[in-house]
């Protein structure tokens, strides 16, 4: 799961077991969304944010979007030859080894910059880009080069939900899962630019939906109360949905009230919170050369997902913040289906890579809190 190490999950914590986590005296400044209000006019996500797509489907999560857009190329696509990033979640990687494809991966430096080659335009027939954190690193060029010789190209924004750039023109898929960005149950949009998805998607996994349904209410009280029971009970609940999305994922569709929240989202709110975080921390963390944020300024055209940074001694950071009730998290472990010892770039990314929040549910308040526990590290 794209949550797989997350250290807002207390019981979860698989990365270093050594990690000796405090109990949360006061709300922590992370965890999944629960339930928000919504505004009452719609606010027009997949217009905003994808404005060359000619259909768009509702799916349980954002691997049953890119599995149901794998689908309905499949349809044409007889080589399914794939090439992905070698930085990514296991379940991007895991829907195209579901769907039986031939993959190439591509390298992604420290900068979360993919090393595209271009002797293999002509071995592919799929190709996915993606941004990382809010940001867009890709080369728009040679994604035109692969499109220009019959390539299908895919967009994951899932870590560009939100940001203002949208998704990109030359693509004829986009998929996202968006309960990285708000408190939805079913949080996967699958998008097609040029013609109409010719595959019907399954009906919803209405127990799989009632867990996450838990999961968020749960979240909601704790929200409301700091009761750590109820955040317990929530991230048990999470992570029962999360392993079992594993097993049962395919092409599900959502459920219409996260439909509905999703169009009647504020988004501009959302934006504008989550760029202020950003640049507050970007302005006010410590200089540490051990701690080296990743992207050091802030295009008006990016909304950051988190604030990532790259990190030589990861476990000592990750302790001294999860005790502090700042849970970091990695994105990600290295997928299963990846030798990452051929991808030198990524593989220093996975070693060293972890990321805090910064999203629109924390003010500058907690913002200068996450600033003096930096500073409390550095001392």
């Amino acid at each position: 799961s794209r949550f797989l190490l997350d250290f807002s999950t207390k019981k979860q914590v698989v990365f270093d077991t050594t990690i000796n986590t405090k109990e949360v005296i006061f709300m922590e400044i992370g965890g999944f969304f629960p339930y928000e209000e919504t505004s009452g006019a719609e606010t027009n996500y997949a217009i905003r944010m994808c404005p060359s797509a000619t259909d768009m489907k509702h799916l349980m999560s954002g691997r049953c979007a890119i599995y149901y857009c794998l689908q309905d190329s499949m349809l044409t696509d007889q080589r399914r030859v794939a090439y992905l990033p070698s930085y990514t979640c296991e379940t991007v990687t895991g829907c195209f080894v579901k769907a039986n494809y031939e993959i190439y991966y591509y390298d992604v430096d420290e900068h979360l910059v993919p090393q595209f080659d271009e002797t293999l335009i002509d071995k592919i027939s799929f190709l996915l880009i993606t941004g990382y954190y809010g940001f867009s690193t890709f080369d728009s060029e040679f994604v035109r080069k692969c499109r220009h010789h019959g390539v299908t190209v895919m967009q994951d924004t899932t870590h560009t939900a939100l940001s203002p750039s949208g998704c990109f023109a030359d693509v004829d898929y986009v998929a996202v899962s968006l309960r990285k960005w708000m408190g939805v149950i079913s949080g996967g949009l699958a998008f097609k630019c040029g013609g109409t998805f010719q595959v019907t998607p399954l009906p919803a996994d209405e127990h799989h939906l009632s867990v996450r349904d838990y999961a968020l209410s749960t979240r909601h009280e704790y929200e409301h109360t700091n009761n750590e029971e109820l955040n317990k009970k929530s991230q048990d609940a999470f992570w029962k949905a999360e392993w079992e999305l594993r097993k049962i994922y395919d092409i599900q569709e959502g459920d219409p009230k996260s439909l509905e929240t999703i169009l009647h989202y504020p988004i501009d709110n959302a934006i504008e919170k989550r760029r202020k975080n950003f640049a507050y921390l970007l302005k006010h963390l410590p200089k540490n050369p051990e701690v080296r944020p990743i992207f050091t300024e802030l295009p008006d055209d990016v909304c950051p997902m988190f604030f990532p940074f790259l990190v030589d001694n990861r476990n000592a950071l990750m302790e001294h913040l999860a005790a502090n009730e700042v849970p970091p998290k990695i994105y990600w472990p290295v997928p299963p289906f990846i030798d990452i010892t051929g991808y030198p770039k990524a593989e220093y990314v996975y070693g060293h890579i972890m990321s805090i929040c910064c999203d629109q549910r924390f003010s500058e308040e907690e913002m200068k809190k996450v600033v003096a526990v930096f500073e409390d590290y550095k001392k």
